[in-house]
């Protein structure tokens, strides 16, 4: 499934698809040094940005899962918390919940756990088509 989402080198976030239904989906994505270098030299942390994309890639998969074809677009994130830092190596896992479907947009509620502990949680909206 993740080899069909447009996603190439390294925005390709996900690297496996752990479970997926018709209105959850659950992914895992690793983060590695190389991925976040010049984020807080020393320091460095996963990008805020970087866990809501790989959100933004488990919507796709969901939407794949419901047989939606066409150019994805994302709309938008709501209620975006980041709760803890994710710092690499890491590997996060995502849990997509469908909140809501209209034609091609979907909108869903995500976590993102590292460790079973949430790190981040958002709403995310986005059409295909």
């Amino acid at each position: 499934m993740i080899d069909r989402l447009p996603h190439r080198g390294r925005w390709a976030l996900l690297d496996r698809v752990v479970q997926a239904g018709p209105t959850e989906v659950v992914t895992e994505a690793t983060f590695t040094p190389d991925a976040v270098q010049g984020h807080f030299p020393g320091d460095p942390v996963v990008p805020g940005a970087l866990l809501l994309e790989a959100v933004a890639q488990t919507l796709l998969v969901l939407s794949e899962g419901l047989g939606i074809a066409g150019r994805p677009r994302l709309a938008g994130f709501d209620r975006v918390r980041f709760l803890a830092p994710v710092v690499p190596p890491a590997t996060v896992r995502v849990e997509l919940v469908l909140r809501g479907r209209s034609g091609a947009a979907l909108q869903g509620d995500a976590r993102v756990l590292l460790d079973d502990v949430v790190v981040a949680t958002a709403r995310v909206t986005g059409t295909v088509g």
